[in-house]
């Protein structure tokens, strides 16, 4: 009997435990320490969860004796995997089609380029490929970004480039910003506060211009113990979407889930298991927009759906986005951050 309830206590440990990496967002939970990271990777807790409910009913068939617990736990598993499932199916695995730029849309390519371990002609190429207007590049200094414009500069393309670094000699430490001039003139944006660590840009277009605030963001990521830092660096990127008018783009360190709790009233209302996390402020996902937010695009040594969607484009409600994608192809360019792609088109 004593056993019993003991069995009857570990599985249902288990599946609160589970309950909380698949929706950490029911209490709150999702910013705090160790289920920050936990929910980071969606794709591979349900591979883990389907591998070790396999093993745990295989065991359960040799040895007969747990084998009410052991097949109890299984299905506590892949319950879990089944739900995790589900929101990544919601929040979508793959509609990477990018339709061709019109007239007045707006291309933004993101790219953390891992201190500058990759080579401006790969990231002059990506850029020129798909015709990005903006370019965010964290940890790459402004030497590179200098360089990339220069390449770029001899197909005609003109690039203002904003750079920002907090420790010289640290390349990671670096975030730099290319705008084209077909957007207008340009300024950075400074007394605004920065980000822990690893710096982030804004910049915006000069008075009587209707050209939209663009901000590169890099934010630390939720290692330490009880991760201060890291929420500090998400809220300042939040108060960054406050006005009517905004492109951000970046690496966030952060998945949708980290999102949940810091958009507008409406979003926290309407958000539920898939859909909560979609925007930071007024700026919404692009990722979620389009169908592809749950394409991981950090470590390039795990495939995409296994891997962590931290990568992202934002904006406000102004624009809509048309296009999506992670650029998988460049898995080799020397990077462990694929880059991104998002296409906008001004609303109405």
């Amino acid at each position: 009997m004593f056993r019993r309830i003991l069995a009857t206590l570990l599985v249902v440990a288990v599946a609160a435990v589970l309950a909380l990496v698949a929706w950490p967002e029911l209490l709150g939970l999702q910013r705090a320490p160790f289920l920050a990271l936990a929910v980071s990777f969606r794709g591979g807790a349900v591979v883990a969860a389907v591998v070790l409910a396999v093993l745990l009913t295989a065991v359960g068939l040799v040895l007969h004796g747990p084998q009410r617990l052991l097949g109890a736990l299984a299905l506590v598993l892949l319950a879990f995997a089944v739900a995790v499932s589900g929101v990544q199916l919601t929040r979508g695995v793959g509609a990477p089609d990018v339709p061709v730029a019109q007239r007045y849309d707006v291309t933004v390519l993101s790219w953390n380029t891992l201190g500058d371990s990759v080579p401006a002609q790969v990231i002059a190429r990506a850029a020129r490929e798909n015709r990005a207007t903006v370019v965010a590049l964290p940890e790459t200094t402004e030497d590179r970004a200098r360089q990339v414009a220069r390449l770029l500069g001899d197909d005609g393309a003109d690039y203002r480039v904003f750079s920002s670094s907090q420790q010289e000699g640290i390349p990671a430490r670096s975030t730099s910003l290319l705008v084209s001039t077909s957007l207008g003139e340009y300024r950075r944006v400074t007394g605004i506060g920065d980000t822990h660590d690893v710096p982030s840009l804004v910049v915006d277009a000069a008075a009587g211009q209707n050209a939209p605030r663009i901000v590169a963001v890099h934010t630390l990521a939720p290692y330490a113990l009880d991760p201060v830092g890291w929420r500090a660096d998400l809220a300042w990127a939040a108060a960054r979407c406050s006005e009517r008018n905004v492109l951000m783009a970046g690496d966030f360190n952060a998945t949708l889930d980290h999102f949940a709790g810091l958009g507008t009233p409406e979003d926290q209302r309407s958000s539920g298991p898939g859909r909560s996390g979609g925007q930071l402020r007024a700026c919404r996902d692009g990722a979620l927009a389009t169908g592809n937010a749950a394409v991981g695009t950090w470590p390039t040594s795990m495939p995409g759906l296994i891997g962590t969607p931290i990568d992202h484009v934002l904006a406000t409600p102004n624009w809509r986005f048309t296009g999506f994608r992670v650029l998988s192809d460049e898995d080799a360019a020397g990077s462990d951050h694929r880059p991104v792609l998002a296409r906008l088109r001004p609303a109405g």
